[in-house]
């Protein structure tokens, strides 16, 4: 069974477009890096990323900034890539061991990392939990615009994990990692704060899209401290809209437990880029490293 794309609307499904969309964030001069990496500098050795996985047109940019540095310090095998679960179906920790089609050509799994991991924790193969779901898959094409077949991925959803669950989990991945000398990368997909009345969170009247900016600051001052209770506490306080906070923790335990450091490359929300402030979405792309 392929995988076939479902996030209709955040992405073009036209080769040849889409291809344009994903140059298009990368050379964003006001919101994007401004250029397309092309040169391996291998300036940091990386241990993981967070990215958005809103609609190109507005969060495309923002991950941009982790695509590059993954491109110019790229020594990877795999990408084991954190998603979202919006919808809250299947199981706490789901995996699908299919490859996926994107326009731009098929992504295969690691479907031995995959088996290795279903065979060593509580984690079960679940293609319901993938059908609807669009966390994972926005990041396909920027994975193969840049890389092309030199990656396979291993697809993982993630809901109502308490944090020893996290930690073991982290361990489980980074054995497994050793145990077939693939050199990893995490890749955790989530989006900050939804603000407005479609999202059923109005937390600010006024000067919204400035508030809402200082509030994902908060929560990335958390994640840039490695700090998971922090962030759970912090969300849980402002009843926040974080769309992401396992893939977060996922993102902040594997890093503490590589012993590695944090770097905000960009944030904004997507009122800074509408100038709308019924809707406003928040954005961010961090990565970590050794």
């Amino acid at each position: 069974m392929v995988k076939y794309p479902i996030a209709k609307g955040f992405y073009s499904f036209d080769r040849e477009e889409l291809i344009k969309q994903i140059e298009r964030c990368f050379l964003d001069k006001k919101f994007g890096p401004g250029y397309i990496p092309s040169e391996i500098k291998m300036n940091k050795k990386l241990l993981a990323g967070i990215v958005p996985h809103a609609g190109y047109e507005f969060s495309g940019p923002c991950a941009a900034f982790t695509y590059k540095e993954l491109y110019e310090n790229y020594n990877f095998d795999t990408i084991i890539i954190v998603g979202t679960n919006h919808y809250g179906i299947g199981s706490n920790i789901s995996l699908l061991l299919d490859d996926w089609y994107t326009p731009l050509g098929y992504v295969e799994s690691d479907k031995e990392f995959i088996k290795k991991i279903l065979d060593s924790f509580d984690a079960v193969e679940d293609p319901i939990a993938f059908k609807y779901e669009h966390s994972i898959e926005v990041q396909l094409p920027f994975l193969k615009y840049l890389f092309d077949d030199k990656f396979k991925i291993v697809p993982i959803l993630i809901k109502d994990l308490n944090l020893e669950k996290i930690r073991d989990f982290v361990r489980v991945i980074d054995n497994v990692s050793k145990e077939l000398n693939r050199e990893i990368f995490i890749l955790s997909s989530g989006d900050f704060t939804h603000h407005g009345e479609i999202y059923d969170y109005t937390y600010f009247k006024e000067n919204i899209i400035d508030n809402v900016k200082e509030m994902d600051l908060e929560y990335i001052d958390k994640i840039v401290k490695l700090d998971s209770e922090g962030l759970r506490d912090l969300i849980k306080k402002y009843n926040g809209t974080v769309c992401g906070i396992y893939p977060f923790i996922f993102f902040i335990e594997y890093t503490k437990y590589k012993k590695g450091r944090v770097e905000l490359l960009r944030y904004y929300n997507s009122g800074e880029k509408t100038l709308n402030d019924d809707i406003v979405v928040g954005y961010g792309s961090i990565i970590s490293y050794i």
